[in-house]
């Protein structure tokens, strides 16, 4: 993993985009079958959250957006790290709040651009999701320098795995035989419903540092059902 890497501005410009797009990817993938230094959290709050959460018949949006320039401490320096996207900005992902027995719609914004050794085999592939797919933008499926607002997003693709080449992080919550395996510089949707209240174990699958593997807040932590 590239501890400290960053993405140019131009490509964390886009890759928002493409989360600000995705966030509102709607129903049909539920129904239907389905680091940069900076962080603009309050385009993203707006169109992320506000609105999307009051209502049991609509889903849960929770947005984890990975970063890669937070220091660990001054021996173990830079370190890739999950955070949630919350109404007062990024807050920590030590203990995740999320409802029981209702659809969740997970964004992942990934801004770490390097790919890392899983640390268990097969875990480039999608389980515990709707359809056992997630869909995702890349870098690939951006394009800005066309277009009136000088940002236009291609498009993305569903998948049910990953290229291991390609995986840079896993959200990963055994109990629940929840894995998501997030590609370098990409934004990730997924759905996913937890059908039990209580307190589960999510971390990351790949080798990003025995430190921010082992902390809570960096890349383990709870998944807190009620």
């Amino acid at each position: 993993m590239k501890a400290g890497s960053s993405l140019t501005s131009g490509l964390t410009i886009a890759v928002l985009a493409a989360a600000l797009i995705l966030a509102g990817y709607g129903a049909a993938i539920a129904v239907g079958g389905a680091g940069g230094k900076t962080v603009s959290t309050t385009t993203v709050i707006s169109t992320t959250t506000a609105g999307t959460n009051s209502s049991s018949s609509s889903p849960f949006v929770l947005t984890l957006v990975i970063a890669t320039n937070s220091v660990y401490n001054s021996t173990e320096g830079q370190q890739p790290a999950y955070f949630v996207l919350g109404p007062s900005g990024l807050q920590s992902s030590a203990n995740i709040s999320l409802p029981a027995n209702r659809l969740i719609k997970l964004v992942i914004v990934n801004y770490d651009d390097g790919n890392a050794t899983l640390e268990v085999p097969n875990d480039n592939v999608v389980s515990g999701t709707t359809n056992g797919t997630i869909f995702v933008a890349s870098n690939d499926n951006i394009n800005s320098s066309q277009g009136a607002s000088g940002i236009v997003v291609k498009g993305g693709q569903n998948l049910s795995s990953v290229p291991v080449a390609d995986v840079a992080h896993t959200f990963t919550v055994p109990s629940l035989n929840l894995n998501i395996p997030v590609p370098t510089s990409s934004t990730v949707v997924a759905y996913f419903t937890v059908s039990k209240s209580g307190t589960y174990l999510w971390f990351c699958e790949t080798s990003c540092g025995d430190a921010p593997m082992s902390t809570r807040g960096w890349m383990t932590g709870s998944l807190v059902a009620s």
